[in-house]
């Protein structure tokens, strides 16, 4: 018996047909697709932060040895349960993050057929564009401390498109015109949330200097680790990732006699890659491999948040609107102390925002229409 499907429209009378007749056939396709769809994501999460193209090479490789994986040694979750976690090529072990992006991105389609089972297809396709990205920008700033914006930016289109073909879904209303402008109300007013917070956390709490007695021997020079780069300010060990966690963040030393250069008493500004002596020379860091003075004090100023995370409010506002970009800050703020606390990450520590700005926006997602409901049901009970 063959079933011919003549329209859009009949197919999606079958498809609703299907899913009444079995709840479970939709959520279970869309699990299957999703594992396929976070084996494509950890290519995204490994290459785009390494300036790599997701296509070229376009099958994937070992990290190890580079060797290319074929497909059947590739399969989502069951290759890495069947080769236990070792590469075939190399048997060196890789990390469990391939199959764990495998199974969350598997689990969150599946939640999102079940959750928000709706006659249009298209805007549950849409809702798993916006989880995927948002799954890879988690993970890349868990590895990387890094949000890169043309990923988010189409997370906010996919945010957009729900908000136009589904306007009940941001709750204001019917018309795709009073969705699209809760979704644009919502991006661009938590992107400039963000932005304050951000400023205002530079003014209060990311500002920190000293001065010394006696001038001190200062030495810039790579890391024992190799990855990274170390000021050394008499017994003082400052890493170059934490003071220059943004590319706006300026780092001063207020020197003395200059070993290197011959520059007189002054101030010296670092950012991320230049030197500015007080005579107002630049010099490129990575044309030196050490520098090294003395200095009397010294003086830092860097973002409490960093700029990434503003870019994270434009897409959870593009589908989540105001109520859940407020609800991001303030949980993911609750969640961001829970796993430093859980982690024992020390204050001062450098650690990504990201992933609990996105864990508290999935909240939102999945649970906010409650959370709201049960917050009203509180207030009117102090009240009455």
């Amino acid at each position: 018996m063959v079933c011919h499907v003549s329209s859009m429209e009949e197919f999606y009378t079958l498809t609703q047909d299907a899913t009444a007749a079995v709840p479970w056939l939709l959520p279970v396709f869309f699990a299957l697709f999703g594992a396929c769809v976070g084996s494509f994501l950890n290519v995204v999460i490994y290459r785009m932060p390494r300036g790599m193209s997701v296509n070229e090479p376009r099958r994937s490789f070992c990290p190890q040895c580079k060797a290319p994986i074929p497909w059947y040694l590739n399969l989502p979750v069951v290759s890495y349960l069947l080769l236990r976690g070792r590469t075939a090529c190399c048997g060196r072990h890789y990390t469990a993050r391939y199959c764990v992006v495998e199974l969350v991105c598997a689990m969150l389609f599946a939640a999102i057929a079940w959750y928000f089972c709706t006659d249009d297809l298209v805007t549950q396709v849409l809702l798993c564009v916006w989880a995927a990205v948002m799954l890879a920008c988690f993970c890349i700033d868990w590895e990387q401390m890094v949000v890169l914006p043309s990923l988010v930016l189409i997370a906010t289109a996919a945010g957009i498109g729900v908000a136009l073909l589904s306007p009940w879904f941001s709750g204001e209303g019917t018309e795709p015109l009073q969705g699209l402008m809760s979704s644009l109300s919502g991006a661009f007013g938590g992107f400039l949330l963000f932005r304050l917070v951000a400023l205002a956390g530079r003014f209060f709490f990311g500002r920190r200097q000293a001065s010394f007695e006696s001038p001190r021997e200062w030495v810039l020079h790579q890391a024992d680790d190799g990855e990274d780069v170390e000021l050394l300010i008499g017994s003082e060990r400052l890493l170059w990732s934490d003071l220059f966690m943004e590319c706006s963040n300026r780092f001063t030393l207020t020197t003395g006699t200059e070993s290197s250069h011959a520059t007189g008493a002054g101030e010296l500004v670092f950012t991320v890659d230049s030197l500015t002596l007080p005579d107002g020379t630049k010099l490129s860091l990575e044309s030196h491999a050490e520098l090294r003075g003395t200095c009397c004090g010294y003086a830092a100023s860097k973002a409490a948040m960093g700029s990434g995370d503003a870019w994270l409010a434009l897409a959870i506002g593009a589908l989540c609107g105001w109520q859940g970009v407020v609800f991001a800050l303030v949980g993911g703020s609750f969640i961001g102390i829970a796993a430093a606390l859980v982690a024992r990450i020390g204050r001062g520590t450098p650690m990504p925002f990201g992933p609990a700005l996105i864990s508290a926006a999935f909240i939102w997602l999945f649970y906010g229409t409650e959370l709201v409901a049960a917050y009203m049901d509180w207030v009117e009970s102090l009240i009455w």
